[in-house]
């Protein structure tokens, strides 16, 4: 193992502590554009990869009391068995070639969406919450579906656990920012986990790889969270979300 990976880890460790981006969002298409590995086996590696700082996460916040547990086993309730269905389904695929082209084209769509909704939330255009009647629909069957489309997103594509989830939670719970932020990771934990070990099961991780972006990412992280406070969030995450939009549209192949 040369630098190259830990030094990656690193890289992406810091943008996911400084911007609260999930690591799928990251370091998934950088492990398809930038190292050449297969679209099925860089979210089946990313997800173990993210499974280990989840835990880590989803224990620490658990801890100090900023989970709300009940809150995230409903979302597991749906994402989990949505999350293992969705990595099932790539073996209905007739040859992996079609699989990778597959989870290509669906991963450029998520991330063009999170660029997309990371732009609005960064410009206003976004409200808070929802209206009242809105939103208790969404906190009684909406979180489950919220919960089932974001497993199933998360099993196909690695992407969804975090970029799309917290915004549906700030928009429907009268949670603290903390309380968000725990219980998305709690919940994350249970899913990343899940899904991960379900691409284990079909041979789709590439494990040495995941542990050389380990040795980066965990100190990466700790140093983004102590920059948030020194650097204009704002203008990275805007210019994270012109990245993302680029990295979209390049696996859809829209950029040629």
């Amino acid at each position: 193992m040369d630098g190259t990976l830990p030094l990656t880890g690193f890289a992406v460790g810091m943008l996911i502590g400084l911007t609260g981006i999930g690591g799928g969002a990251l370091m998934t298409p950088f492990l398809i554009l930038v190292l050449g590995t297969r679209p099925v086996v860089a979210v089946g590696t990313d997800l173990v990869y993210g499974a280990v700082t989840k835990l880590v996460g989803a224990y620490l916040h658990w801890r100090q009391g900023t989970v709300d547990v009940r809150l995230a086993l409903r979302l597991a309730a749906a994402s989990v068995p949505a999350g293992v269905l969705a990595v099932a389904a790539l073996r209905l695929f007739p040859d992996a070639a079609r699989a990778d082209d597959a989870v290509k084209q669906v991963l450029g769509l998520v991330l063009v969406a999170v660029a997309l909704l990371l732009l609005a939330r960064l410009g206003g255009a976004l409200p808070i919450a929802l209206p009242e009647r809105w939103r208790r629909t969404c906190q009684g069957g909406g979180t489950y579906a919220a919960g089932a489309l974001v497993g199933a997103l998360v099993g196909f594509t690695s992407v969804g656990s975090g970029s799309l989830l917290v915004p549906f939670l700030v928009s429907v719970f009268p949670l603290a920012p903390a309380q968000i932020v725990g219980t998305d990771v709690f919940h994350a934990a249970m899913l990343v986990t899940a899904t991960g070990a379900a691409h284990a099961g079909r041979g789709t991780v590439d494990w040495p790889l995941a542990a050389a972006l380990l040795v980066g990412s965990v100190p990466g992280v700790a140093v983004g969270s102590w920059m948030t406070t020194r650097l204009p969030s704002q203008a990275v995450r805007a210019g994270l979300a012109v990245l993302l939009l680029v990295a979209g549209a390049n696996l859809m192949g829209l950029l040629g």
